[in-house]
């Protein structure tokens, strides 16, 4: 590179010389011609700039001495125009060079697809070359209305004063630097993106600038890099001239009243950081764990400000650019969960049920047996249920017959004195040889007796004294009733053993008790001997205690206490589904003791799904699946942790989540680097009029990562939609705490911003 002193010495040569006298009143009409043409197109006027103007000298002298057009140049320094231009001491990053050969009084059209007329002046020649440019549709007029381009340089070169040959050099903003370090215009050695040189790297981990989008850490002026594995870091750069750097943005190199400035070629956007080689890395880190990398890479640059530079992170493999890592504060989780609830048996969105039984009421004949008789009655009544046939049978103790005579009038054709009750009472006792040979009068006598010192006998003789009351017909529950009513009904089918109508209003009140309506300790409980008839009452029971935010059920944690109903009956629905849901939270705690993951599938693939809510069952089928792909990933098996990403994203579908849980979602598919997936998850989350605030501005950070579900225009729209909704958080986006100022490279972006924020 010529040094600079040198450099505007060529310069003032230059622009003294005849030639560039000329070139002066060429570049003030085709600048005029230029900026019509644009203003028409509502783009920013363009201003001459002497450093490209020098350049598209360079060439035009070049292609007249050569007798053709071309864009490059044998010279590997001028070999084409970004270099033609870095030659000449220019920091322009965005570079464009329009050619166009014309003579004068040739008929040329001097609008685009226009008549052709003979071009007898200047002026003339001028618009017939813009004019020819705008019908080139594949580069010259893109050039020529590129928003991004603010800057022009242009050269020409007569020929037997009738052939002109034209040079037009379109720019941004150069950049300037902005604090006292000195600028590496080599990018300090660094070759630029080589496809061959990085294929490998690249194929090998394609997501690198997902994962490492948090490594960069700031702290006293110093800046580190982070990571939470070393091992991964360590066969990431598995070769001695393998590095990092950093190119500092500054927010300031975006302003709104002067174009983007951007340091030239593609390794950096701004100041670039000497670059860090893997020994440097490695030797230096300073974190005490063992596991994990915390280096520091030196101090911030002079310019740097918290507020408004961002650090991009260049990863060098073999001395070559292989990929950025941008600037983006994205937030992610490790969620290993979403919620989930147990599953209710007898639970239903209805409020009524019906079925067709037989039911036998136990009713105590003393005191009041009749009475109770009435009240059972009167239950059934507002059960609404059709009596197609009862039978009343009275049961009395021999000691107690007598009693029946204040009965008398409601006594039915029925009486059974229990005899037999008894006969099995004093079996194998010495009651049983004290009553041998007896008539029934003494028995009687001797049990009066008997029972006054006994007061398991005394209790057996009242306790056998019954109405018992049987029915059959059809019942239906209408639960529009208070709290305090559904209690009691619950208490009466508890009682009279109706497990199904019984587990239908437990789960009513479950859902009390969670909306903090009821209070559990109310809630009437059944025998906890875990028998088959009762098992899903029981497992009702387990659920409130664990809404209520209890750990352990009858001495044991959650998960053992439904351990045990499962292994009573496997075939139970909601017992087999509880189960399997307890074990998925236990490991997602206690993740080094998972054993047998993926015999937990079939397990619950055996559970039948008609008595569990959908909703659930998904929830269920997400949670194994979150808590697989790390899993697989330990195991090394990736194509089924690939299978498992898929499976989540297709239950995702039917678990009904909210739009806190789908974000919290998204968040954990970046922290496990499946962007294009937590897109995937939140594009129709944005769909419509009314947008989740925190959804929209996520998916416009993450939305880069993929660029075929998300391409420049609909990102734009999206961002229009943003501004319209959320003009604050809007403009916040594009601050160094958000999401930083470096998406407004694309010229709509930034106008956007302007427009709206500035």
């Amino acid at each position: 590179m010529k040094k600079i002193i040198y450099t505007i010495f060529l310069l003032s040569t230059v622009l003294t010389s005849k030639a560039q006298e000329n070139d002066a009143y060429w570049a003030e009409l085709l600048l005029d011609e230029v900026n019509r043409v644009r203003e028409i197109n509502q783009l920013q006027n363009l201003r001459l700039d002497e450093v490209l103007s020098a350049a598209a000298f360079d060439q035009a002298e070049y292609c007249s001495e050569l007798g053709k057009l071309v864009h490059t140049q044998d010279n590997s320094k001028k070999e084409n125009v970004s270099k033609r231009v870095l030659y000449y001491e220019g920091l322009h990053g965005q570079l464009e060079e329009n050619l166009s050969q014309i003579s004068f009084g040739a008929k040329e059209a001097l609008e685009p697809n226009g008549l052709r007329v003979e071009l007898d002046s200047d002026e003339k020649v001028v618009k017939a070359i813009v004019a020819a440019w705008l019908e080139d549709e594949k580069s010259s007029k893109l050039n020529l209305l590129d928003p991004n381009f603010y800057t022009l340089g242009s050269s020409v070169i007569e020929s037997n004063e009738t052939d002109f040959l034209f040079c037009a050099v379109f720019g941004n903003e150069p950049y300037e630097s902005l604090g006292s370090e000195k600028l590496s215009i080599k990018n300090h050695g660094i070759e630029s993106y080589d496809k061959q040189k990085c294929s490998k790297f690249l194929e090998r981990y394609p997501s690198i600038s997902q994962l490492f989008s948090d490594v960069i850490k700031i702290n006293n002026g110093e800046v580190f890099l982070e990571y939470h594995s070393l091992p991964f870091v360590e066969e990431l750069f598995s070769e001695g001239s393998d590095a990092v750097a950093i190119d500092w943005v500054d927010q300031r190199q975006y302003r709104c009243n002067l174009g983007t400035q951007l340091f030239p070629g593609t390794i950096a956007k701004g100041y670039l950081q000497k670059p860090v080689k893997k020994s440097f890395l490695l030797s230096q880190n300073v974190t005490d764990s063992i596991k994990e990398l915390k280096v520091n890479l030196g101090n911030v640059p002079s310019f740097y400000s918290a507020n408004s530079t961002e650090p991009n992170l260049i990863i060098i493999k073999g001395g070559v650019h292989c990929a950025t890592v941008p600037f983006n504060k994205i937030e992610s989780k490790n969620t290993r969960q979403v919620p989930i609830e147990f599953a209710v048996a007898g639970e239903s969105k209805a409020n009524q049920y019906t079925w067709k039984d037989s039911m036998v009421f136990q009713i105590p004949l003393f005191p009041n047996g009749f009475d109770s008789l009435q009240r059972a009655k009167v239950t059934l009544e507002r059960l609404k249920f059709k009596i197609t046939s009862s039978n009343l049978v009275v049961q009395v103790s021999p000691i107690h017959q007598d009693a029946l005579a204040n009965f008398q009038n409601d006594l039915p054709s029925r009486t059974h004195v229990a005899w037999d009750s008894l006969t099995s009472f004093v079996k194998n006792t010495d009651y049983q040889l004290e009553l041998a040979g007896l008539n029934e009068e003494e028995k009687i006598e001797f049990l009066k007796e008997a029972q006054k010192e006994d007061e398991k006998l005394k209790i057996f003789l009242l306790r056998i004294n019954n109405l018992q009351f049987a029915v059959k017909g059809e019942a239906s529950i209408q639960l529009n009733e208070e709290t305090a009513e559904q209690l009691q009904l619950y208490r009466f089918f508890l009682e009279n053993n109706q497990i199904q109508p019984a587990l239908f209003v437990q789960s009513k009140l479950l859902i009390k008790v969670r909306n903090g309506e009821l209070n559990a300790k109310e809630l009437p409980q059944a025998d906890p001997a875990q028998k088959v008839n009762t098992l899903a009452v029981i497992n009702n029971q387990i659920v409130l205690e664990s809404i209520m935010g209890a750990e352990q059920y009858g001495g044991n944690p959650i998960y053992l206490a439904l351990f045990e109903l499962y292994l009573i009956n496997q075939r139970q629905p909601e017992v087999a589904f509880n189960y399997h849901v307890a074990v998925l939270e236990y490991w997602s705690t206690h993740q080094s003791e998972i054993k047998n993951m993926e015999g937990w599938l079939p397990g619950f693939r055996k559970i039948s799904t008609e008595q569990i809510i959908v909703e659930k069952y998904a929830r269920a089928m997400m949670n194994y699946n979150l808590l697989a792909v790390d899993y697989f990933y330990d195991q090394g098996n990736f194509d089924k942790r690939k299978k498992s990403f898929t499976e989540l994203i297709k239950w995702q579908r039917k678990a009904n989540m909210n739009k806190e849980e789908k974000l919290n979602l998204a968040k954990t598919l970046c922290y496990q680097d499946q962007f294009s997936y937590a897109i995937q998850l939140l594009q129709p989350e944005v769909q419509s009029d009314q947008i989740n605030e925190e959804i929209l501005f996520y998916l416009l950070q993450i939305a880069q990562y993929d660029k075929s579900q998300f391409n420049d225009s609909k990102y734009l729209a999206l961002l229009e939609k943003a501004s319209k909704l959320y003009p604050k958080t809007f403009c916040k986006f594009f601050s160094a705490s958000f999401n930083g100022k470096q998406s407004m490279e694309n010229a709509l972006v930034k106008n956007l911003y302007c427009k709206n924020c500035h």
